[in-house]
């Protein structure tokens, strides 16, 4: 699943580090909440709150989305962030220890693809 993404981040309204950042999607995993999140890998990875971010997960912030729009499409997702010297590359699902809740933001596909 090697899509290239634009991720804009409207939240945490402190965050002041690269914007808009681009990744590549990995998977689409099961989470703990019968959820579908996809997994993204920062092309950038950044400090934040003195931990390097490398990995985001993601699911659409709005009722009805549903996690294929998020892949394939442009729309407004929270935003976790993956904690420093993670990995979820090869997990099969998630759970709530894998992620920190982070803040909201828009997906798009980047350009040329």
């Amino acid at each position: 699943m090697t899509q290239q993404h634009v991720l804009e981040i409207y939240e945490p309204y402190d965050y002041s580090g690269q914007n808009p950042v681009t990744a590549e999607g990995i998977a689409v995993i099961p989470g703990p909440t019968r959820e579908s999140y996809y997994l993204l890998q920062i092309s950038s990875p950044f400090e934040f709150e003195h931990e390097t971010v490398e990995q985001f997960v993601i699911l659409p912030h709005y009722t009805g989305d549903k996690i294929d729009r998020a892949v394939s499409s442009t729309c407004t997702v929270n935003i976790a962030r993956v904690p420093s010297g993670i990995d979820l590359s090869n997990k099969t699902i998630l759970a709530f220890e894998d992620f920190l809740r982070w803040g909201v933001g828009k997906i798009s596909l980047s350009n040329g693809h």
